[in-house]
């Protein structure tokens, strides 16, 4: 499956309680409607609760479908089309890239939603190709990110679809980690940002010269719509 990742920023004059709120008891039941989606999950941003970090978005749309064209008939459905007139309501923009799931650590669906999850938003450093990047995120960087956050109960990868590129569904970024914490106590302050020693470790050196620095991030609460 292939799944189609949202970032949303919410409308002007609205509070993120309200956005969310909206987009959870309004919006999603609207898109949850639409015959074809496979799975679906809204991420809202946590801010506060004692993370020191400036969020990206404020909140993350996750739908999975069987391929593109399934994508893309589900896109033709009325259905979809009353969730895209209800978008507006509460979305001042939002930023979208197509991608596969590569799973580093798994771990059982039924836990997440207790637990917090981590999102880096990544780009490529310019002239490197898309092959190599995916290759070197998935065969060394991530294990070197698992050697450092021992804490993390979930990994995944989810990396850009290739043949999006240069077309009108160019990505927003070249990928996105996703990691789960069991609360927010148990997240590592250097995947927030890294400051003194925390740029001298494997992960982080690696990270420099992968990504381009800094790496905007989102820490979100997962609410299960389509399971």
């Amino acid at each position: 499956m292939i799944k189609r990742m949202g970032f949303v920023k919410r409308r002007d004059g609205m509070t993120l309680e309200a956005c969310h709120d909206y987009w959870l008891n309004v919006h999603a039941p609207i898109v949850a409607k639409a015959p074809g989606v496979r799975r679906y999950i809204v991420s809202t941003t946590i801010v506060g609760e004692g993370l020191s970090y400036t969020p990206a978005y404020d909140g993350m749309a996750e739908i999975w479908y069987d391929d593109l064209a399934a994508m893309d008939a589900v896109g033709a459905t009325p259905e979809w089309q009353a969730a895209r007139e209800d978008a507006p309501k509460f979305i001042g923009s939002v930023d979208t890239l197509f991608a596969v799931e590569v799973p580093i650590i798994e771990a059982a669906r039924s836990e997440r939603e207790a637990w917090v999850k981590y999102c880096g938003l990544l780009t490529r450093r310019p002239g490197t190709p898309i092959d190599r990047f995916q290759a070197h995120w998935r065969d060394v960087h991530g294990p070197l990110v698992v050697a450092e956050f021992t804490t993390m109960v979930r990994y995944i990868q989810s990396h850009a679809l290739p043949e999006t590129y240069g077309t009108d569904r160019e990505p927003a970024f070249d990928g996105v980690p996703q990691a789960w914490f069991e609360s927010v106590d148990t997240i590592p302050k250097a995947i927030l940002g890294r400051t003194g020693d925390e740029r001298n470790t494997p992960a982080a050196q690696d990270s420099e010269g992968i990504f381009v620095q800094p790496i905007p991030v989102m820490v979100t609460r997962e609410h299960v719509i389509i399971g």
